[in-house]
Parts: C-alpha cells; structure tokens; sequence
C-alpha cells in the first residue's frame, strides 16, 4: 500500500523551519523514501523565498522577546496545552493566505511592469511610424511639385538646353540645364567627381549683366535624379557654372569653376 504524501502545510512549516521536535522527525523520515514531497518542499522553500522578497523587513524590540517569555511563564501548563493545537492550527492558516497574498502580490506587480513596459514600447512605435509617415508624405509632395515643373519646362517651345562641360585642372564630369527664363525654372541634371569632404558643389546662373546668381548645392552624382530650381522670372542667362566652394555653399562663388555651359 502506497504511503500517503505529507500535509502541504507541513512542506510549508519545514520550508519555514517552524517544524520541530517529533513532527520534523517523521516529516524527514517520510521525505528520504518519498520523491514527490522532496519535489513538492522545493516549490515550498520557493514559496517562503518570495514571501521574503515580497514582505519588508522587520526587526522587533529586544522588550518583546522579554514580555513574551514573561507571559510564557505565567501561564499553566493545562491551559497551554489546551490552547496549543487551536493555535497551531491558526498558525498554519495564516502562514498559507501570507503566502498566498504574498504570492499573488507579485505576480500582480510583474503583470503591471509587463502591461506598462508593453505599452511605452508600442507608443514609442507609433511615434516612430507617424514621423516615417511625415517624411514619406513630404517627400511625395517634393516629387509631385519637382514632376509639375520638369513638364512645364520641358513641355515648353521656349526652354533652352544648356551643356555644361568640365574646366581643365578640375574633377571630370558633365552636366545639361534645361533653362525657360520666362517661368524662372531650371531643371539641371548631371555627374562630376565627388568633391572633399568639406567642399560643396554650387550651380550659378550668370547673367548678361550683373553677378552670378545662386542656384542652389548640387549632388556630385545628380544623373538619375534632376533638381528643378527657381530663379526669378525673365532672368536672361549667358551661361551657367558649377564652383566648388566650402561646405553649404556661398551668397558669391569664391571656388574654381568646375564645370561651364554658354547659353544660345
């Protein structure tokens, strides 16, 4: 016949080491010839340990120990053990609900972090998306205004085309700007060398008459992608050049023209 498994309570008060005198011997004696209660008093000793964990500590007053044993001593034997087993047992009750509110106070606090932490980390995500989605828009709305502008220029009878060819001592490369005076738009296209690290590519309208005029930074490699730029409108050009200046660009050229195209 098989041997009955000790009371859980019983796991729980070793745990403790609140279980003493003949019970601790035949609960150690059943625990060497039962594997399952060895089992179940590490899932107890678990228990205690997040009791401890979840319960602040406590140090009591050296008096409390002194009234105790004082009121110990005052009491007859008859009623102590009479008393015993009623409080032995409401001992055992209370160890079980602390270790179970204890219990369930942390798996509480573990489900909140969890809750909190999941939801910072999907506003995060949201945030993240929306700026992407900005970015993406504004970008379609530069395509969408850049695709209007190249059909009106090229679209127009009177848009000149313009060959810009590179200067000698300089990086090589070649660029076209096709220029309608009328409507004050360029469209320039092209490939030169990369400049330095701290140089600036910078496209100028020269004018019949007068100092050159900014036209904007263009990319060293502009051959797939053409930039439409605004000038104002019934500007007469003679030519136009691309300067290496320093990095962001300069109100006047003050680098070596690197590319020049004469306009018809």
């Amino acid at each position: 016949m098989t041997e009955p498994h000790a009371n859980p309570e019983d796991l729980d008060l070793y745990a403790l080491g609140a279980l003493d005198g003949k019970e601790k011997q035949t609960f150690e004696a059943h625990l060497r010839a039962c594997s399952a209660c060895r089992t179940e008093l590490v899932a107890a000793r678990s228990r205690v340990n997040l009791l401890g964990l979840a319960a602040p500590p406590l140090v009591p007053s050296p008096s409390v120990k002194t009234a105790l044993m004082q009121r110990v001593r005052a009491e007859r034997p008859s009623a102590i053990h009479q008393v015993a087993p009623i409080e032995k047992r409401k001992k055992r009750w209370g160890l079980r609900f602390s270790l179970s509110f204890a219990a369930a106070s942390v798996v509480l606090a573990l489900a909140t972090w969890w809750l909190v932490k999941l939801d910072l980390e999907q506003r995060q995500q949201i945030r993240q998306l929306q700026a992407q989605l900005g970015t993406v828009q504004n970008q379609l709305a530069q395509d969408a205004t850049t695709m209007q502008a190249l059909a009106a220029v090229t679209s127009a009878p009177d848009s000149s085309p313009v060959t810009l060819l590179e200067q000698p001592g300089g990086p090589p490369g070649q660029a076209h700007v096709l220029y309608n005076a009328r409507m004050g738009l360029a469209v320039y296209s092209g490939q030169i060398a990369p400049p330095p690290a701290d140089k600036s590519y910078q496209l100028w309208l020269v004018p019949s008459a007068g100092a050159p005029i900014d036209a904007g930074l263009v990319s060293a490699n502009q051959q797939n992608g053409a930039v439409v730029v605004r000038l104002r409108p019934g500007l007469v050009a003679k030519a136009f050049a691309v300067t290496m200046e320093p990095l962001g660009g300069r109100p006047q050229p003050t680098g070596p023209k690197v590319l020049v195209g004469a306009a018809s």
